[in-house]
């Protein structure tokens, strides 16, 4: 087992008497002595333990079929097999202790070169991250959305799927994303949002149940939609993404929930030409509207009324079914006057109601059809969002701010960043004028795009401040810096250089990448490096016998700027002893024994 008797130095305990007569003594020396300064801890584990530890990990990797990146769970223990040290065999493996000695500097340098040779992950957090965030891009990829179900694995042995990520719960992470979402990082919240990553699931699903239903109604030419109704497999007129749909008992749920239904979501239905209610069982619309001049002239009274009570005058709507309050802003004779604004609607689009009722209602602009004027709404809140910020590049879950004069009163709480990923969800199913509406204001239909286009600015900009794309694990970008894309600000850049280096990418980026200089392999970059460091060492100093302790001097001239403070001796030492570890490859001891480090085999 892994404990203290098997893994640390033995320290031999100490046994204190205190005696009274020390006190004034010891008061002496508490006044006179210097401080005596803490001795650096020593390392947890022996050198020899520490190689027992890479043993264990290199037959990890080995048996996961060699991954670019390795990490053991946090209860792993060490199988009885052949492959693994045999002191080891059934001892848990002190993951967690061997990351911290790492962070504190006391694993020795060849164990954590060999380590970071095959991929070891030292943050496990930030590893988990990148591989949620390659789990949802490739999701996405396959399904062509992220409504991941709760219960959803990555299925074993897809080859769809890279081996990597089976197994993965991710329904289970999406799950703790949604409820966590309040303590989440601003840099992850944004890439969340920027792949569509759904916040909210039922309200995404009350949104792709509309779209089916207004679907519906342009094969049909009506909204009765028969109760064992399946959106039909492989039909174009359909979304893929619909196929399957059991729109008949989306229906029949509807008209059941009817009475719960909010205001909003009723009146989306109604101006679509919901069925709430079938003659005869399965067929047959909803009878024409009929209301009476006195039901009218209430109705006036009561959108007059709202009218002078609301905060602005540039329209009067109601939703679908309106019951007046019983405060003393309303007039008596109208407290719990309940109105059918949707049948009164209805009517109107029949001619059904006085001319005079509608002349005085359009006098105070009454909203007669309530999906258009939600439409124009939006368009307006893009309008203003764009003269603010510059951009119509609205967070998910951006919401429009109360008591703030930028913006029109009537548009306060508005959730704009839930109704931009309606648009790009139900781009098919708006009309080409609306598409051409949203176009005229630079409207992003893909967010991915859009990504891509900021993430590409990021690494160009990286590479002009530092000359090169090799980003540190820790670098973030910074906060307000005109220099870099705002929508960076905040973030680890590292994270977007994984996933750049993981997603599959069309051609077409991948050679612009190419071109900007991008490090797909950074063992590979690191090989080169040194193999230059020390090749302009030999030229300086015609051989490679470099003291441990040579540093490159910093601000030297007659080094390369990317390579000052290096530590080239510890770098030289480290690859003698690795190049007589079995199975380094061949192509990289001839590269070393040309330059002189080691002997010619």
């Amino acid at each position: 087992m892994f404990g203290a008797a098997v893994w640390r130095r033995a320290r031999r305990p100490i046994s204190v008497v205190w005696m009274p007569w020390l006190d004034p003594l010891c008061a002496m020396v508490s006044t006179t002595a210097t401080p005596v300064k803490s001795k650096v801890r020593k390392p947890l584990y022996t050198l020899e333990k520490q190689r027992q530890l890479l043993e264990v990990v290199r037959a990890v990797h080995e048996e996961a079929g060699r991954p670019s990146t390795i990490s053991i769970k946090a209860r792993f223990r060490v199988p009885f097999s052949e492959k693994y040290p045999i002191e080891l065999h059934g001892a848990r493996f002190p993951v967690s202790e061997l990351r911290k000695e790492k962070r504190e500097g006391r694993l020795d340098m060849q164990i954590v070169a060999g380590l970071d040779a095959i991929g070891f992950v030292w943050d496990y957090d930030e590893y988990q991250w990148q591989q949620t965030q390659f789990a949802l891009t490739k999701y996405k990829e396959i399904h062509g959305d992220l409504l991941v179900h709760f219960n959803f694995d990555v299925p074993t042995g897809d080859v769809q799927w890279p081996r990597e990520l089976w197994a993965k719960k991710l329904g289970s992470v999406v799950h703790h994303l949604r409820t966590s979402k309040a303590s989440l990082l601003s840099d992850k919240k944004q890439w969340l949002n920027d792949v569509g990553f759904v916040w909210d699931a039922p309200e995404l699903h009350w949104n792709a149940n509309l779209s089916a239903l207004k679907t519906y109604k342009a094969i049909h030419g009506h909204l009765t939609v028969p109760t064992p109704f399946i959106v039909p497999h492989q039909d174009a007129q359909w979304p893929r993404a619909m196929w399957g749909l059991k729109l008949g008992t989306v229906v029949s749920n509807l008209r059941n929930a009817a009475s719960t239904l909010l205001p909003q979501k009723r009146d989306a239905l109604n101006d679509l030409g919901f069925v709430w209610r079938l003659v005869e069982r399965g067929v047959g619309p909803s009878p024409p509207a009929s209301i009476s001049l006195d039901k009218q002239t209430q109705i006036l009274q009561v959108v007059e009324c709202q009218r002078a009570q609301q905060p602005h005058t540039k329209f009067v709507n109601l939703p679908s079914r309106f019951k007046v309050p019983t405060t003393a802003s309303w007039p008596r004779h109208l407290h719990k006057c309940v109105v059918d604004i949707s049948t009164f609607r209805r009517a109107y689009n029949e001619g059904r109601l006085q001319p005079s009722i509608v002349q005085a209602l359009d006098a105070i602009h009454f909203v007669w059809n309530d999906q258009n004027h939600q439409w124009n709404l939006k368009l307006e809140a893009l309008a203003i969002y764009r003269a603010t910020y510059h951009d119509v590049l609205v967070g998910q879950d951006f919401v429009i701010p109360p008591d703030d004069s930028t913006w029109p009163v009537y548009l306060w709480g508005k959730k704009l960043g839930a109704a931009v990923l309606d648009f790009r969800l139900s781009q098919q199913h708006l009309s080409q004028a609306q598409r051409d509406e949203l176009d005229a204001i630079g409207f992003v239909w893909d967010a991915i795009e859009d990504q891509w286009q900021v993430n590409y600015a990021g690494l160009a900009t990286y590479k002009s401040i530092y000359g090169h794309l090799q980003v540190p694990q820790a670098f973030v970008v910074p906060d307000n810096d005109p220099k870099w894309p705002p929508k960076l600000w905040n973030t680890r850049l590292a994270s977007v250089v994984h996933h750049l280096r993981h997603c599959n990418l069309a051609n077409e980026r991948r050679d612009a990448l190419d071109a900007l200089g991008f490090v797909w392999n950074p063992l590979e970059v690191q090989w080169n490096r040194n193999l230059r460091a020390l090749a302009w060492f030999k030229t300086m100093h015609g051989h490679v016998r470099i003291p441990r302790k040579f540093v490159v001097p910093d601000q030297s001239p007659t080094w390369p700027q990317d390579l000052w403070n290096m530590k080239l001796g510890m770098t030289a030492f480290n690859l003698r002893i690795r190049s007589r570890q079995d199975g380094y490859p061949a192509n990289r001891l001839d590269q070393l024994s040309q330059l002189g480090l080691i002997e010619p085999n």
